[in-house]
């Protein structure tokens, strides 16, 4: 079946549905009631490699600011073909996550957007008929890596083991003395935020994602002190982690990995972050 979004097998599922369905192999989509929605429902994108079997690698990808999951999911299905994976890509879609709701979480609300991923995950794995609790593997792109990184620093990624943040747009500093959202400052935890430095974490930077004026980029006093684009602010942030560690007296597990000749692009950069999730 070929990765088309007008070729793709359809299920939409309510939650009692889950277990009596069988995921095929390729491409799919289901929808599965969420709290954290204003729309009630987060749909996923899910592809099933021919060599995927219950118990086996399931990855959660996140997309950007586009709200494009079934365009992920089609750049990442070879990937995870080869890898015999699972693929979860949630659509947080502006209907469900109106404004920043997605990349910085609500967090000060009653459903945070964050908790909606292992929900998610869980979903897909129900309708895959797979019951097993190993950890699942996430990566994130642009608003996507924003999404992850605030999932690690703020609730410790429950459920989640490697996790590769790609190229996001600004960063939540591992700092309780800067307001959220530059720093965790009036809705951050030490503890948690000490256990999130060392989670195997690896921020992944396009060496060319340098487009200091790039109409996506955010511009505040707060996010241009971070560095006047996407590569110079994942630097900081990634010092900023091994300054946390260092300070709180505990090893730092993040890593940090750059990829030439790429710039803001999903594409560009799934290759090099299937190698580092799966070698």
């Amino acid at each position: 079946m070929p990765l088309t979004r007008r070729a793709v097998f359809l299920l939409t599922l309510a939650v009692p549905a889950l277990a009596r369905a069988a995921l095929p192999p390729g491409p799919s989509r289901i929808e599965i009631p969420e709290r954290s929605s204003a729309a009630g429902i987060l749909p996923l994108w899910l592809f099933r490699a021919s060599g995927w079997v219950p118990g086996g690698r399931v990855l959660a990808v996140l997309h950007g600011a586009a709200r494009d999951g079934d365009r992920y999911r089609d750049v990442w299905a070879p990937l995870a073909e080869a890898a015999r994976a699972l693929l979860v890509c949630p659509d947080f879609t502006r209907a469900g996550y109106p404004g920043e709701a997605y990349n910085e979480g609500r967090v000060q609300g009653p459903d945070p957007v964050f908790l909606a991923l292992p929900r998610a995950v869980a979903a897909a794995r129900e309708a895959a008929g797979d019951v097993g609790s190993r950890p699942f593997e996430a990566y994130g792109h642009s608003a996507g890596a924003q999404f992850l990184h605030r999932f690690l620093l703020l609730y410790g990624a429950p459920g989640a083991g490697r996790m590769v943040a790609a190229n996001a747009g600004f960063y939540t500093m591992p700092t309780l003395d800067a307001a959220w959202p530059y720093g965790l400052g009036g809705v951050g935890d030490v503890a948690v935020m000490r256990s999130a430095l060392t989670r195997p974490l690896t921020v992944l930077l396009g060496e060319r994602d340098t487009d200091p004026n790039h109409r996506l980029l955010r511009r505040t006093s707060e996010a241009m002190a971070q560095g006047p684009h996407r590569f110079a602010r994942g630097l900081a942030f990634f010092a900023a982690g091994r300054q946390a560690a260092d300070s709180l007296g505990v090893r730092c597990a993040w890593n940090m990995a750059m990829v030439p000749g790429v710039a803001h692009s999903n594409a560009g950069m799934a290759p090099a972050a299937a190698n580092v999730l799966w070698g």
